[in-house]
């Protein structure tokens, strides 16, 4: 079969790769990657295919598992290990998913983080669109793995002034939640840490922004603390919400970031 040179991103939407080449999957058989590679071991046919397909009644289930599966076997991806009685993704194929259960889990065990190239990947809501009971309980924990990760390697970056690095990572952290707050906190403070006090300044406006249309809520009082050491910076307008109508609005919604 040759060595598998496969990668399954599962964040911020399905998409597999052969090396750089795009992997076109019908969506049923997407849905059946997914729900495997959620899973580190192998899984019952008959488990999968009640799980995909609840509502269709068993033969319907079992029908549409195994029209999927020829659909993924005759594009010739050997990604999933098929038996009569189980489904295994194949463990050569690399899922960010499974990058970020393993990450967390040495760094709870060790406080040793990933390389920090290895995460820029991460980022984005887990199969967004979906909502199906095993996609929704997974991306509620997976998005807290997600941002602890993200945020944790941000700062580790920041301490050694790779500001390229700790940019890109907070602003992942701030796309898997976007509402969080100590992950748009870390963005304002890495810009300033770089010196970048004008992205600093936009940014926390368009935080500020966010926190009024999306909640009704005024700035954290921690946003003006950060500027507090940068001169001639007016840190009473992170308090204020403009009329949407004012030209001197504090900028767009966050959507603009994502």
């Amino acid at each position: 079969m040759g060595r598998l040179d496969y990668g399954l991103r599962l964040f911020g939407g399905f998409d597999l790769r052969q090396g750089s080449r795009v992997v076109d999957v019908p969506l049923s058989a997407q849905r059946v990657l997914g729900f495997v590679a959620l899973n580190d071991r192998a899984l019952p046919r008959s488990y999968v295919a009640d799980s995909l397909w609840p509502d269709t009644g068993e033969t319907q289930a079992h029908a549409n598992l195994r029209t999927a599966l020829w659909r993924l076997h005759a594009k010739h991806h050997p990604v999933l290990e098929v038996t009569p009685v189980e489904l295994a993704l194949n463990p050569a194929v690399n899922v960010d998913t499974r990058t970020v259960r393993d990450a967390v889990r040495d760094y709870k065990r060790t406080g040793v983080l990933p390389p920090p190239e290895t995460l820029v990947d991460i980022h984005g809501e887990l199969l967004p669109g979906c909502w199906d009971y095993w996609v929704v309980f997974e991306r509620e924990r997976l998005r807290h793995d997600a941002v602890e990760l993200l945020e944790a390697s941000s700062l580790a970056c920041l301490a050694r002034d790779e500001f390229h690095l700790a940019t890109i990572l907070s602003l992942s952290a701030v796309e898997c939640d976007p509402l969080r707050e100590s992950a748009n906190l870390l963005n304002v403070r890495v810009r300033l840490a770089a010196g970048d006090v004008a992205g600093a300044i936009r940014y926390a406006r368009q935080y500020t922004q966010m926190l009024d249309d999306e909640l009704g809520l005024p700035p954290p009082p921690a946003l003006a603390e950060l500027f507090g050491t940068v001169g001639d910076v007016n840190v009473q307008q992170f308090g204020r919400t403009p009329s949407r109508s004012s030209p001197t609005s504090l900028g767009q919604p966050m959507a603009t970031l994502r």
